[in-house]
Formats: C-alpha cells, structure tokens, sequence
C-alpha cells in the first residue's frame, strides 16, 4: 500500500469532498445540437444549439445560427441570441462584440456596459482594459473610465498592478488610476509579492509598489519573487536572491523555475530535480523534465517517458507514460498511441485512452472531448454525455 504525508492525504479529502460537486448543468450533445443534462444524464434543455459553453453563475453562452446569447439553467433567453461573439466568463462579467465594438454583460443577462470598444479585455481585479482611437485606458465593472486612453500598449491587473507601455518602454498604474511607474523600461514583469522585475540597458533588476528601484538592475535575466526568493541569471548560471538582494541559493543551475511552491525544479548538470526556498536538494538530479506541484504531484519525465513524484520526492506514478498533463480535480490527461484518456492519483487508467482530443482541465467534474466528427463533454469516471 502506498504511503502518503499528511498534506497529501489533507488534500486527497478535500479532493474527494468535493469531487461529489459535479456541475448541475452539463452540455449534452444529441445528434449535430446540443443541450443540457442534468448529473444523472437527463436532458433538462432542449438539443438546439450549435455551440454551448458551461455553466458561471447561472448563465451559459450558446449559439445558434451564427450568433451567440446567454440561457438560464432552465433554458430561459437571458440575452438574445443575436450577438456577433461572446468572450469567457471572468468575475462574472462576459465580454461581447457587436458591429465590431466590444461591451460586457453580467451573470443575470443584463447589459452592464453597452458596445464602444474597439478592443477589449475580461476583468481581472476589478479593471478591463478598453481601446478607443488606438489608445488603451482602464475601465470598471459600472464602465467607468478609471484610467484615461494614453497608453499604446496595455495588460490585465495582478496584485493592484498593471503594465503599461508607451513607444516601447513600459510602467505602472494602479487600481485608482494612477501612474505609479512612468513608462521608462525596456521591459517589465507583474508585481509578485510587493515586487515586479524590470529591464534597463539589457539588465535586469526589481521596483517595488511605489516604483522605485530596490534591487539594482546588474542581472542577465530574472523571474517573479515567490516564497520570499527570485531567480535571476548571472553570466550562464541561475541563483535566488531574497529581498535584500542576497545570493541566498548560489548560481549554479543552467535552468531553473520560480519559487512557487515548498519545492520547486532546477537544472544542473544536464538532469532536473527539487530544491527547497532554502536551496536544500530534496531530490537526486536525474529528470529530463520536471515541472511544478499540482494537487500534491509533479510531472517528471525519465527515458522519454512520463511519471509524477510526491512532496517528498517519492516517485508514485512511474514514468511509463508517452505524455502527461498535470492534475486537475484528481485526474491527469494521459496519451498512448496519440489518443488521450485519463489517470487518478495512484496512476489507475479510470479512462481509456480513445479520444482524439481532450481537456486537460476538469472543472466541476466535467471535461470537454473530441472523438471523430464529435465533441462533447464527460465526467471523472468517463460517462460520455451525449446520445
């Protein structure tokens, strides 16, 4: 029997907790139209439409002769369908095109920001970037200008932050619209941990919020802060520094990855393996890829082949397999023969590999299929939802 730490075994019930939340609406595909079942496999929404979307708040995006809309989980038009195109959901706003311009509407159907736009972005905290005249300013989810059209270039927020640029060099503003980093550098990352790398004359280094330069720009290269360390690169060799621009993980790798987790990968000597926030080898280096932790398993790869290790460095799945996605809601895409199917934890096949195409993510226990001419969705145990 196989033998887990406690954070994996924390984590396995929580999984199979919540694995009983299976989407209450799935897209069912009866014939060439599709509809909606409910998690017995009942079809509750008529096969009428051409192309379905999953469920956010209530609401799905559907089309139907070449035009999209929005339906209730009863069926109900809650914005006709006569839309040009529709984005994805984001923060419970959905971004539309009509005649060429972009507007959003919400989750109950109503129209919230009418079409103006020449482009557009989904919100990410709060904020969307909108064009107007080829030039890019911020609005929020009442469609308000927060930030006013004068930038060339813009990105979504993260961490109360977002990129601008201006003739090639790059800032910041914030969430009230204020330019914290004048467009200046050659280039710019997003704000990590109160931190963001930036680029001067081929160097990099790192600001803080309030844009002034706390690490000085004397590296080759540099990734995100994350556990309190950042990777840079200095001459062909990668190390970690902390804040105060400490060497705290000597340059010594050839390739490494960000910090995000307990345990995160490294190259050296031509193999990868893991190494702590600390700079502790927790693995022996003998990968040829390695990737980060995902619901407490990261893909590796060993003689061309596929596997995944635990938070111990325990190899738990062999590497046995031609291709492996990463874990999402207690499954794995796996690949034989070119065609995908699905494993659990301990590396079971639970879905035969048949389908030409599939997801790599299950959301609410479902995923999306391809098979010959068909597409339609399944669950986590391989019930094909269609007829």
């Amino acid at each position: 029997m196989k033998k887990y730490t406690l954070a994996a075994i924390l984590f396995l019930l929580t999984f199979f907790l919540k694995a009983q939340e299976i989407a209450e609406r799935i897209p069912f595909l009866d014939g060439e139209k599709y509809g909606y079942a409910d998690a017995g496999g009942k079809l509750v929404i008529p096969a009428e439409y051409d192309e379905v979307s999953e469920f956010v708040d209530g609401a799905a995006k559907v089309k139907k002769n070449g035009f999209y809309g929005l339906i209730d989980e009863d069926g109900r038009i809650m914005v006709s369908i006569a839309l040009e195109s529709m984005g994805e959901w984001r923060e419970g706003m959905i971004r539309y095109s009509n005649e060429g311009k972009d507007g959003f509407y919400n989750s109950r159907g109503i129209r919230v920001i009418s079409a103006q736009y020449t482009l557009s972005s989904e919100f990410y905290e709060g904020m969307a970037y909108v064009k107007q005249s080829r030039l890019f300013g911020y609005i929020d989810k009442k469609g308000r200008l927060v930030v006013p059209y004068k930038f060339m270039e813009a990105n979504v927020f993260s961490n109360g932050m977002a990129k601008v640029g201006q003739k090639g060099r790059y800032g910041f503003v914030n969430l009230d619209g204020e330019v914290i980093v004048r467009p200046v550098y050659e280039s710019a990352g997003s704000f990590h941990e109160g931190f963001a790398s930036v680029k001067i004359k081929d160097k990099y280094g790192f600001i803080n919020k309030d844009g002034k330069l706390v690490i000085p720009t004397e590296y080759d290269n540099a990734l995100m802060f994350a556990n309190g360390i950042a990777g840079v690169q200095v001459g062909d060799k990668w190390g970690y520094i902390n804040a105060e621009n400490e060497m705290v993980i000597p340059a010594v790798f050839e390739s490494i990855s960000a910090s995000i987790h307990e345990m995160f990968p490294v190259k050296k000597g031509g193999l990868w393996g893991y190494i702590d926030p600390y700079g502790y080898e927790m693995t022996h280096f003998e990968y040829e890829s390695a990737n980060h932790f995902h619901e407490g398993l990261a893909r590796v790869m060993m003689n061309e082949k596929y596997g995944f290790i635990d938070d111990r460095g325990k190899l738990m799945i062999p590497c046995t397999f031609e291709y492996v996605s990463n874990f999402h809601e207690g499954r794995a895409l796996y690949k034989e023969n070119g065609l995908s199917g699905y494993i659990d934890f301990s590396g079971n096949i639970v879905i035969l590999a048949k389908y030409d195409k599939a997801g790599h993510i299950f959301e609410e226990g479902i995923v999306k299929v391809e098979s010959g001419n068909q597409t339609f969705w399944i669950d986590l145990n391989g019930r094909e939802f269609r007829k």
